[in-house]
C-alpha cells in the first residue's frame, strides 16, 4: 500500500506553547495540502525542548488542549498525526508521543531511554507501543530510544512502519560550526540512524526532528554550548527506495511510502492506561549504524 507521509521539521521555542502550536498548525496545513495522510511532529513540539526549570505547568493529560487540537485537525483533514508533548499522569511527567487518528482514537507512547537532564524532569516509560492502523502496525520511538538495539528488538517483525520524534542536537557551536570535542560525532547520526533502521527492519521510518537554536549541557564535565538542533529529518521507504532527507532549517518533508501490512501478534500493553492500542514485540538491530558506532554492546548510537 502506498501512502504519503510528512516529517515536519520545525523550531520550537521553550515554553511558548501557543506560538509553537500556531507554527505547527501552518506546517500541518502545508502537509495536508501536499497530500499527506500521516504527519509527524518533533519531540516536545508544543513546549519546546531545553533546560527548562519546570515543565509541570505545561504538562497535559489525554484531554489537554494540545491533544484536543490535534484530534480536531486529524478528524477535519482525515490525516493521522504523531506529536511529542509533556504528558502528566498523577504526579509524574513523561516525554511522550501522542498518536491521534482520523477516526478519533488517541494512543500514547512514553520515551523509555531518558538522557542527560531528562532523567531529572521525566519518568521513563516501560513498554513499547504498537498501534494497528488502516495501513498496518506502527511502532514508536522518541529521540534517544532509536539508538538502543533493544528498542528495535521489541519491534522486529511486529510492525510495518516506525515513527520517531526527536529533539536531537548537533553538538556543535551554532555560530562557528565547530563540533564539540567529545560529542561532535553524535549530531550527524540523526541523519543516519533512521535509514539504517528502515533497511535493517525492512520497513518505512518517518523521523521528525527539531531545528533551530538550543543550549546543550554536556554531562559529567558540565559544559554548556550554544548549540542548534541537528535537523536532518527523514522519510525512509524501507527496502523500496532511497531515504529522503531534510536540511537543517524548517521544512515539511513529503514522500510516498510503501507499507506492507503483515499478519502477526496484535496485542501489547499500552504505555498509557487511557490509550486504546493494539501492539506486540520483536528481534535485534544488527550491525553498526556508522563507523563511529560499535557493532556490539547495548547502543547503536551514543549519548542521546
Amino acid at each position: 500500500m502506498k501512502i504519503v507521509a510528512a516529517a515536519i521539521q520545525m523550531p520550537c521555542e521553550p515554553l511558548r506553547v501557543a506560538d509553537n502550536v500556531a507554527r505547527a498548525d501552518a506546517l500541518l496545513r502545508q502537509a495536508y495540502e501536499g497530500g499527506a495522510e500521516l504527519s509527524v511532529l518533533p519531540e516536545l513540539f508544543n513546549t519546546g525542548y531545553g533546560l527548562c526549570p519546570d515543565y509541570t505547568p505545561y504538562a497535559e493529560g489525554r484531554d489537554g488542549p494540545t491533544l484536543n487540537y490535534l484530534r480536531q485537525r486529524s478528524r477535519h483533514w482525515r490525516m493521522d498525526i504523531a506529536a511529542g508533548f509533556v504528558e502528566r499522569e498523577g504526579r509524574h511527567l513523561y516525554d511522550s508521543i501522542a498518536y491521534v487518528t482520523a477516526t478519533g482514537e488517541t494512543h500514547v507512547y512514553r520515551k523509555r531511554n531518558l538522557v542527560f537532564w531528562e532523567r531529572f524532569r521525566f519518568k521513563p516509560g516501560r513498554d513499547p507501543l504498537i498501534v494497528t492502523t488502516r495501513w498496518g502496525r506502527i511502532g514508536f520511538a522518541v529521540c534517544a530510544d532509536m539508538i538502543y538495539r533493544r528498542v528495535w528488538h521489541h519491534y522486529r517483525d511486529r510492525i510495518d512502519l516506525a515513527i520517531v520524534s526527536a529533539a536531537w542536537p548537533d553538538f556543535a557551536d551554532r555560530n562557528t560550526g565547530k563540533k564539540h570535542w567529545l560529542f561532535g560525532h553524535v549530531g550527524p547520526l540523526s541523519g543516519a540512524i533512521p535509514g539504517k533502521v528502515a533497511h535493517d527492519l525492512g520497513i518505512p521510518v518517518v523521523f521528525a526532528n527539531q531545528c533551530g537554536s538550543t543550549q546543550t549541557m554536556i554531562p559529567v564535565i558540565k559544559q554548556r554550548i550554544a548549540d542548534r538542533f541537528a535537523g536532518l529529518s527523514s522519510i525512509s521507504d524501507g527496502l523500496h527506495g532511497a531515504t529522503v532527507l531534510a536540511g537543517v532549517e524548517e521544512q515539511v518533508l513529503l514522500s510516498p511510502l510503501t507499507v506492507h501490512s503483515h499478519r502477526g501478534l496484535k496485542s501489547w500493553r499500552s504505555t498509557s492506561h487511557s490509550a486504546r492500542v493494539d501492539s506486540s514485540s520483536g528481534s535485534e538491530l544488527s550491525g553498526s549504524v556508522s563507523s563511529g558506532v560499535a557493532s556490539t554492546g547495548e547502543q547503536v548510537g551514543a549519548g542521546l
